[in-house]
């Protein structure tokens, strides 16, 4: 939508350089900080976007128009708005009240709005549903009536707090992936939100550690990935857990889980794992994904006999022959899928690496990126 202004036409300037061209340097890198005011406007009572002041008066009040025209095609009586990829830099314009006896679920991924205004937000009291994907928000605001609101998405936005959420009774899912979180401050849950919330995704934020997300004391699924985690504490009292996804971070052990008896999934891939000692508690799990860690064998897991999926590839994992100890048929009867590629243990075996996996494992299905892997039966796909 952005477009260049008409300016009148200015004198040519003769330029000369003396000497050597100076280097130009850009900004300083943007600081990674956990600060709990830096750019923290929360008593801002509900700031107004920046005017686009590239842009003309005329050339405003046609995207104006536009936007307008736009809505015209939506009935009073709507309950779900798409309006995804438009280029909007403001709800101001969208008339959202026309839809508030109505409206359920708002989409708008993939815009330039930089603003959450309640003024518009709070003007749709059933809504259940915001999706600001992909936008230009800083700060989140504008919810404070939204007391229906259950599913909440500001993924890929320029977030560093989670603010102004406590107070959503209903919300039972929130993404906050690829932001600028750098903690979880005690105040951010201390509300409603701490029983009402079942499932967070934090993933690809700049977090060191757990701390405050016990609060959520109901939360079943927590999304952690690619940031720079070092330990499991602070979610011992997460005892309803049933996912865990914390890829990519900065863990050595498992030690932590030993409260979280109900995990059904646990993601640890590429972290810096030596052992599978500290799972003693977590029988219930029926996928384990250890892959890309420093696991030298797998000892820790005989006792998973639910576990269906196991992905341990890229280890240290060097015996092929002892495997039946651990995730033999009698220990794990249900196990379909085993990855233990780019393992020492593979490059040992060599050709005979999937012969022997079969004769090892008859239970599974799938052996790495093959299936059909039983009875027999080896087809590459």
């Amino acid at each position: 939508m952005s477009s260049s202004t008409d300016a009148p036409a200015q004198p040519k300037k003769e330029v000369r350089v003396v000497g050597d061209i100076p280097v130009v340097q850009g900004p300083p890198p943007e600081p990674e900080t956990d600060s709990e005011h830096e750019n923290d406007h929360e008593n801002d009572p509900d700031p107004e976007p920046e005017l686009e002041l590239a842009k003309s008066e005329e050339e405003r009040d046609d995207d104006i128009d536009g936007i307008e025209e736009l809505m015209c095609a939506f009935p009073d009586d709507e309950t779900h708005l798409d309006l995804m990829h438009l280029r909007l830099n403001s709800t101001k314009h969208l008339n959202l009240a026309r839809f508030a006896k109505t409206l359920q679920v708002v989409v708008l991924r993939q815009n330039a709005i930089t603003t959450m205004r309640g003024k518009d937000l709070g003007a749709l009291p059933n809504l259940k549903d915001l999706d600001l994907y992909d936008n230009l928000i800083e700060h989140i605001s504008g919810l404070e009536h939204a007391t229906q609101l259950e599913v909440l998405d500001l993924s890929f936005n320029n977030i560093r707090h989670v603010s102004r959420v406590a107070q959503l009774s209903n919300l039972h899912t929130l993404y906050l992936v690829q932001n600028k979180i750098a903690r979880i401050r005690p105040s951010d849950f201390l509300g409603p939100i701490a029983h009402s919330l079942k499932s967070i995704e934090l993933g690809g934020n700049r977090l060191r550690s757990l701390e405050n997300i016990g609060m959520l004391t109901n939360l079943e699924e927590l999304w952690v990935g690619k940031n720079k985690i070092s330990s499991f504490d602070g979610i011992q009292s997460l005892t309803k857990l049933r996912i865990l996804s914390i890829q990519s971070n900065r863990l050595t052990s498992l030690d932590g889980l030993q409260t979280l008896t109900n995990l059904e999934e646990l993601y640890v891939s590429h972290n810096g794992i030596e052992s599978l000692k500290g799972l003693e508690n977590n029988a219930k799990l029926t996928t384990l994904d250890v892959s890309a860690n420093r696991i030298a064998n797998l000892d820790g897991i005989q006792h998973f006999s639910s576990l269906e999926q196991l992905w341990a590839n890229d280890n240290q994992i060097q015996e092929i022959n002892n495997l039946a100890d651990y995730i033999g048929p009698q220990l794990m009867p249900k196990l379909e899928t085993v990855y233990l590629e780019g393992n020492p243990l593979q490059r040992v075996a060599g050709a005979s690496y999937r012969r022997k996996m079969q004769l090892i494992l008859p239970q599974i299905t799938q052996l790495d990126a093959t299936s059909n892997f039983s009875a027999g039966i080896v087809y590459d796909t």
